[in-house]
Parts: C-alpha cells; sequence; structure tokens
C-alpha cells in the first residue's frame, strides 16, 4: 500500500525504525481519554496545534445515527496520530 511504503521510504531515509500502528478507533479513543482524565497525559501550552485537536474532538451528534467513529474534521488528523502513537506504545507496539 502506498502507507506502507511511505513508512518504509522513512525509515530508509532518515534510518529510524517503524513499527505497524495499532487502529482500534473505540480502544484507542478510550486509552487516550482514560489517560487524559487521570493526568498522565500532559500537553505543553506551546503545543498549540494539540490543544485544539482536544478542543475540537467530537463524536458525531446526528440524530439516530450510532457511530463508531468520531467527526471528520481538520482536528482528527492530529487525533489519530495521538491515538495511534499512546495506544500502540501502552498496548506493547
Amino acid at each position: 500500500s502506498a502507507a506502507a511504503q511511505f513508512a518504509a521510504d522513512l525509515a530508509y531515509t532518515h534510518d529510524i525504525a517503524t513499527i505497524k500502528a495499532k487502529k482500534s478507533v473505540l480502544d484507542g479513543i478510550a486509552t487516550v481519554a482514560t489517560l487524559v482524565e487521570q493526568g498522565r497525559i500532559k500537553v505543553s501550552p506551546h503545543c498549540e496545534n494539540i490543544l485544539y485537536m482536544f478542543d475540537q474532538y467530537r463524536w458525531d451528534t446526528k440524530a439516530n445515527v450510532t457511530k463508531e467513529k468520531p467527526e471528520h474534521k481538520l482536528a482528527s488528523h492530529c487525533a489519530d496520530a495521538v491515538r495511534y502513537a499512546i495506544y500502540t506504545f501502552t498496548t506493547g507496539g
């Protein structure tokens, strides 16, 4: 896939190891939410994009619609990256 090739190219170009992210959306969101509630995730005030992401991350609230994913907005890209990294790290990669 294009994503796999991109990861391989980054690893080769920058001589870094990569691992496949665990992408369970609901489990990842629950893990991040729990760590935030426990005060185990701290974000510097200088990290404006991450602070914006946490503020803007929303579930789709359309009536009678059950969603397993949050609304897709600009903030969701940063949220996905944070979720992938934290969930993959906390579950042993």
